[in-house]
């Protein structure tokens, strides 16, 4: 099959089979298993990772529905009342002066509400996006009456040339005080000790928000760091849906997102690495059995052919149970660890790997060599181990 270009080649991967844009905690997911071919390919493609997942036979991932409502009642608690809960976290934990709430929300009902002449997905985003940036120009121009706490703002940040849409849950302001994004998660903060995951989770995906802002804040000709490095964590005190916080130092996540979204290969480069003949299959009926085996046949077949980094990172990754198992049926060292299988280099396999430790294989060049004798050190010191004890 010949394709005209690149983009056309991974629409051509994906198929028929649901589309998903990228958002602030897809991206942040690929600090997990940075560089791996298979999931660059998966979110250029603009796969649907979940439903992807579960077709393939992955656990899913996903938030309960009671975690869903719980933190929708959450979110619905700190901003009500004029942000009456929030104000006093803001005032404390990031030493902003607000005094006179001036809130905007610019969620998708909220535009669709106020601007009913508007039709059409692509012209709501723009509409988003354009008010967003005229309320954060307020903002950096010092204007007394700008917005403090914009809630929901568009943003917009390019993944290789893929344009990804982001929609922090607050963004708070105060006269010549830096920007600060503001993050509301519900999971509980127990004695003042949330949960050091999903901390590390929020901390991840705030720091997206911080990369947008600033590239937006760049665009309207003023310093990138008037987007301050921390953020605020809202959480809930306790077992309650009452709100304590947390501020969250992003300067180390924002430093490799960075690099990251620097690196991320270009369509031109992705789009050789997918073998014309493949591609997914239109999502099945789940009550049509045949489909549903067919569909999950094709889809393995198409993104093991795919090529993969297995890591350590990769079991917050929602293809991380395929992947795993392809590891250990094709005996990949990869499947101990990343630090065995960069120890191990070239050589691949753990049967490669242990005919090098015993003798039974000669290495060939110095690069085998070097492991091999690494591997029978390493050998020696486990049956030294074996005989002390």
């Amino acid at each position: 099959m010949i394709f005209t270009d690149a983009r056309e080649r991974l629409e051509h991967f994906r198929g028929d089979f649901p589309a998903e844009s990228m958002d602030a905690r897809r991206i942040a997911g690929l600090l997990d298993a940075p560089g791996c071919p298979r999931r660059q390919v998966v979110d250029a493609a603009s796969v649907s990772l979940e439903k992807l997942a579960e077709l393939v036979g992955c656990k899913p991932l996903v938030p309960s529905p009671f975690a869903l409502q719980r933190g929708i009642r959450f979110e619905q608690n700190v901003i009500s009342d004029a942000m009456t809960p929030l104000v006093p976290l803001v005032r404390e934990h990031l030493g902003l002066d607000v005094r006179d709430v001036r809130q905007q929300l610019l969620s998708k009902p909220q535009a669709r509400s106020q601007y009913p002449a508007i039709r059409g997905a692509q012209a709501v985003r723009e509409l988003r996006l354009r008010l967003t940036r005229e309320a954060v120009e307020a903002m950096l121009d010092g204007d007394q009456h700008a917005i403090n706490l914009l809630h929901h703002p568009y943003l917009e940040l390019s993944l290789g040339d893929m344009p990804a849409h982001l929609e922090p849950d607050l963004l708070g302001y105060a006269a010549v005080q830096a920007l600060s994004p503001i993050e509301i998660k519900s999971f509980p903060c127990i004695d003042g000790v949330a949960d050091p995951v999903k901390t590390a989770e929020a901390a991840r995906q705030t720091a997206v928000y911080v990369i947008a802002l600033r590239r937006l804040v760049d665009s309207l000709g003023h310093e990138p760091d008037r987007v301050a490095s921390r953020g605020l964590l809202v959480m809930a005190r306790d077992f309650a849906l009452t709100a304590t916080a947390s501020v969250l130092d992003l300067r180390p996540q924002v430093l490799r997102l960075n690099r990251l979204l620097n690196d991320f290969p270009h369509v031109t480069h992705l789009a050789p690495r997918v073998p014309t003949s493949i591609s997914l299959p239109a999502l099945p009926n789940k009550d049509a059995s045949k489909q549903q085996h067919d569909a999950a046949k094709q889809a393995k077949e198409a993104i093991g052919a795919l090529d993969m980094r297995f890591g350590d990172g990769c079991p917050s990754c929602a293809l991380f149970d395929f992947c795993r198992g392809q590891a250990r049926s094709e005996d990949q060292v990869a499947q101990l660890g990343t630090e065995a299988a960069n120890l191990c280099g070239d050589v691949g396999t753990v049967g490669h790997a242990l005919a090098l430790a015993s003798g039974e294989r000669a290495p060939i060049g110095s690069a085998e060599s070097a492991v091999a004798d690494e591997l029978r050190r390493a050998a020696a010191a486990v049956q030294l181990a074996g005989v002390s004890t």
